[in-house]
């Protein structure tokens, strides 16, 4: 043992002391990319449902029982412009329109009979009036002759009576005449009151046949042929075809990226896709903002827009026709930046701060942010065109510090 322990000190004594190196730690690396300022259009996204732009409940405007119903009146029928929809049996208008026809036959045959008869009571004046003269000229020779005494105090007091006789006739008939032009007004008014009651009853007829205004599909059926209906009894609901709109809700704040176009008097252009849907090929409707209401709903705080489809029926001849209650997305489509940078969102660090390399030493930009929309940001100020930003992962990150750029990923 003593002599192991004289070997180990020995051999300790005899040990080299190992040579210091110091350690170098390169630069880290990091890959970049080049700023390039872009034209950027603002869009604004945001869910809603198609809705018909004109629905219209079918409802008759007269009682009757109903003797016709379209073939096609069933819930998603599909209707041509002109076509009748529903009929009521029509006999009973159709009697009251003949009666209506015979009292303006006998209306106008009494206006008639007045006619003839003014005639004839303007001929019996002048006859009259002849009359009269007579009477009165043959009333002043007796007169003369009696003076003379060749006529008879009889003779002239008959004479006188036939001149009075004779003006009492033409009175009367005058009296006769000047109730004539009331009669005329009566008679007149009895005219125009037939043609009214016919017009009615001719309107009946029509209204008792509702005819489409316009291409659409059935939306709902309430009533079945034979059925008695009474007057503004709802027998279904049709809506346009090719005319939909789509409901929307934006937020206040997003309203910004329009406001340009509603101070021009202009509305945005929209594009309208199905919303969650699996298939490889999205229909793309177009459309624009035609109006947007007067006041913030008051539980989501949102602002309704509605949106105009203007080429409802352009997927038709794909297989899909847009109906409404259909779920939709839609982008509208604001306003349009110049000069802006677009940026991957992650590249966005606390304090709107940017990794950038200036020389080989890394300096922090601080950025004006315009919007952060989805996996982007666009930048309209603090960076200049040509600056190179980080996109690699790069922990421990102090201004100033020294870099390696990565050229072609290595």
């Amino acid at each position: 043992m003593v002599i192991a322990i004289v070997l180990a000190k020995l051999l300790i004594s005899f040990k080299k002391e190992p040579e210091k190196e110091e350690i170098i730690k390169p630069p880290p690396s990091v890959k970049v990319m080049l700023a390039t300022p872009v034209s950027k259009v603002m869009t604004v996204d945001a869910f809603g449902t198609v809705k018909s732009r004109k629905l219209v409940k079918i409802a008759m405007e007269v009682p009757g029982r109903i003797e016709y119903l379209h073939p096609s009146f069933v819930e998603g029928g599909m209707i041509e412009k002109g076509e009748i929809l529903v009929g009521i049996d029509q006999r009973s208008y159709k009697l009251d329109r003949q009666t209506g026809q015979v009292r303006i036959r006998q209306a106008k045959t009494a206006i008639e009979s007045l006619k003839q008869e003014i005639e004839n009571l303007e001929k019996d004046i002048l006859l009259s009036k002849a009359n009269v003269m007579l009477t009165q000229k043959e009333v002043k020779r007796i007169k003369v002759l009696s003076e003379n005494q060749f006529a008879s105090k009889n003779t002239l007091d008959k004479v006188e009576q036939q001149y009075l006789q004779a003006k009492i006739v033409l009175q009367n008939i005058s009296n006769r005449l000047s109730l004539t032009d009331t009669l005329m007004d009566q008679k007149t008014a009895a005219l125009a009151m037939a043609k009214v009651d016919f017009q009615k009853a001719d309107l009946a007829v029509i209204k008792t046949r509702i005819k489409a205004d316009f291409h659409g599909f059935i939306l709902d059926k309430f009533v079945e042929k034979g059925e008695v209906v009474n007057s503004g009894q709802i027998l279904g609901s049709i809506y346009q075809k090719d005319r939909l709109n789509v409901d929307v809700r934006i937020s206040p704040e997003k309203m910004k990226w329009m406001d340009a176009f509603f101070e021009n008097d202009k509305t945005p252009d929209a594009k309208v896709v199905l919303a969650n849907s699996d298939r490889e090929k999205l229909y793309v409707w177009n459309a624009k903002v035609a109006r947007v209401k007067a006041k913030i709903d008051e539980k989501t705080r949102t602002l309704p827009m509605t949106l105009e489809i203007l080429n409802s029926d352009a997927a038709i001849k794909n297989g899909f026709d847009l109906k409404p209650g259909t779920f939709v997305k839609c982008s509208i489509i604001g306003e349009t930046y110049e000069n802006i940078f677009v940026l991957p969102r992650y590249l966005l660090k606390r304090d709107n701060i940017l990794f950038t390399v200036n020389g080989h030493h890394l300096k922090m930009k601080k950025v004006e942010v315009l919007r952060k929309f989805e996996d982007e940001i666009y930048i309209k100020g603090g960076l200049n065109p040509g600056d190179k930003i980080i996109f690699s992962p790069l922990p421990g990150a102090r201004d100033g510090m020294e870099l390696t750029i990565r050229q072609n990923g290595k």
